[in-house]
């Protein structure tokens, strides 16, 4: 059996390359769409598939940058076209960035406004007041200032 040139392993990464980079633009524009959806949730899935891309992205990277010369000279690489697909996974990645920075501030939000409420709800359960103002019986307090009546 004949070992596979280093031409041809070459030739083989940078096609892995641009099939995952092109795989990857998809799923961040996926995942971006989500997230621009108030309420949207994100798939595990998708967000698992995205890691795994990343990771291969990283790891062909390396792999074709010191053969990236040698693939240009034999006129395997268009420049052109890798800086163009690498330009535009940079775009929508700070796109995502953006969009998942905004999912997690209003994230942040609705905890503190949670968090403020239930506070306050202690405050004024330690007070023995109910929620429309009334005074309650002693009895009527729970542990944690966390009941059902209102």
């Amino acid at each position: 059996m004949t070992e596979p040139s280093i031409a041809s392993l070459d030739r083989k990464t940078l096609h892995n390359f641009l099939a995952v980079l092109s795989e990857l633009i998809q799923v961040i524009d996926q995942e971006n769409a989500l997230l621009a959806t108030p309420g949207e949730v994100l798939p595990q899935e998708l967000v698992r598939r995205k890691e795994m891309l990343g990771s291969n992205y990283a790891r062909l990277t390396s792999a074709l940058r010191p053969r990236t010369a040698a693939l240009h000279a034999a006129g395997e690489l268009d420049v052109v076209a890798m800086e163009s697909g690498i330009r535009s996974l940079v775009r929508r990645l700070k796109d995502n960035q953006a969009l998942l920075n905004a999912r997690k501030a209003a994230t942040a939000l609705r905890v503190e406004a949670v968090m403020t409420a239930l506070a306050e709800r202690e405050r004024r359960d330690s007070l023995g007041y109910a929620a429309n103002g009334d005074t309650r019986p002693r009895g009527a307090r729970s542990a944690g200032g966390l009941h059902l009546s209102a």
